[in-house]
């Protein structure tokens, strides 16, 4: 009598148990890629923002060669607008940036000006406005490095977040 007096209820789960392990892996899945999400987006600004401080330093470097009266060199966009060269002469590649064989090969410039830039004796840059280093997973990311015409001073804004 008393195995007939037994309920059914210890052969498994109820489906509202069911439910509620599904619902709270959901939201542990789901703060978990948004977590990755956050960290890749973070990683991504980073990338941009070096790559946009290392370039302003490229131009920098090279406005003061010609101002200290040394052999006038410039700063080269490829055509591809994912690197550039600096040249030390017109001839000596003295650095070369190519964002896809360093591994940042999400890395581009979306708005260019001049492909090249050179200053005068005196520090007159060739070329001014804005550069924009853009992340393409990312599009709304972006860094813009201007150059001022006359002076020649370069300054980094983010543009995008």
């Amino acid at each position: 009598m008393a195995a007939l007096q037994r309920k059914h209820r210890d052969n498994g789960y109820l489906l509202a148990e069911w439910l509620t392990g599904i619902f709270l892996c959901s939201i542990l899945f789901s703060g978990l890629y948004l977590g990755v999400n956050g960290y890749e987006r973070v990683a991504a600004m980073v990338q941009v923002e070096s790559a946009a401080r290392e370039f302003s330093q490229d131009i920098l470097s090279i406005r003061e060669r010609s101002l200290a009266g040394f052999d006038l060199g410039s700063v080269e966009l490829n055509g591809r607008r994912k690197g550039y060269w600096v040249y030390r002469r017109p001839n000596l590649v003295c650095k070369k940036r190519d964002f896809a064989s360093v591994g940042s090969e999400s890395l581009r410039f979306s708005s260019i000006p001049a492909y090249k830039i050179r200053f005068s004796v005196n520090g007159v840059p060739s070329t001014s406005g804005s550069f924009i280093l853009q992340h393409e997973r990312f599009p709304t990311m972006q860094v813009k490095v201007n150059v001022q015409p006359v002076t020649g001073r370069v300054w980094i804004e983010r543009v995008g977040q």
